[in-house]
């Protein structure tokens, strides 16, 4: 990690939320962003991929920070999935029974559905974080390389609805199915191709209307319960 990229980066933290910072920088596997206000300065630990983060993803970072704003949470969302192959991670633990929702019989079920069994990947709940403020942002993630779907446990919660469950597991699949590419020198993660499989999931909407109102409050309240 370069120092400079590090010192860039706290300059720009330190210009919007305009208070004292004690940033520290990550190799964590599960936390990218955690920030939480104490004794009248704010504790930032990121991820290095942010210290190489173009200056517009550094300011969204700091705006989430501040008043978890939601655009700025689309934004950052989106850089860590286009850069999901710097995350350095070991195998984890497979553990698919959660105290509500099994993660593998879902999984069976929309890969028999909608996919003809053609997904051959694993699916596990992620860690739970021992912090819950300001945590990590994606509900799910697929490691092309581990042939891996990791799922926030913040989602095995009675009052999250299955069908949330379903679709953040059915989106995953589909990246499993259709690998990210290069088209003119950009990446293209979510192609067509990828929103017309996705489509076949048939709570979309509805899903994307519930995360619109509770997608905040999910990231602050702890998860399997």
């Amino acid at each position: 990690m370069s120092k400079k990229r590090a010192e860039k980066l706290y300059a720009v933290l330190k210009k919007i939320l305009c208070e004292s910072i004690h940033l520290t920088i990550t190799d964590n596997t599960h936390v990218f962003l955690n920030a939480s206000y104490r004794k009248k300065m704010w504790h930032v630990r990121l991820h290095w991929m942010f210290t190489k983060a173009p200056s517009p993803i550094q300011h969204h970072v700091a705006r989430y920070i501040l008043n978890h704003n939601k655009k700025s949470s689309k934004v950052i969302d989106q850089f860590i999935e286009e850069h999901w192959h710097w995350v350095r991670h070991p195998l984890p633990s497979i553990v698919t029974k959660g105290k509500v929702y099994d993660l593998q019989k879902i999984f069976d079920r929309l890969n028999r559905l909608f996919l003809k069994g053609k997904i051959k990947a694993k699916i596990t709940w992620g860690k739970s974080a021992a912090r819950r403020s300001y945590e990590q942002l994606q509900m799910g993630s697929y490691s092309s390389s581990r042939r891996l779907i990791t799922i926030h446990p913040s989602l095995d919660q009675k009052w999250v609805p299955r069908h949330v469950v379903e679709a953040t597991i059915f989106h995953e699949m589909c990246h499993a199915m259709i690998p990210v590419k290069k088209i003119n020198g950009r990446k293209q993660i979510h192609p067509l191709v990828f929103k017309k499989l996705e489509a076949r999931y048939p709570h979309l909407q509805k899903v994307q209307k519930w995360e619109e109102k509770n997608l905040g409050s999910l990231l602050r309240k702890p998860g399997r319960g």
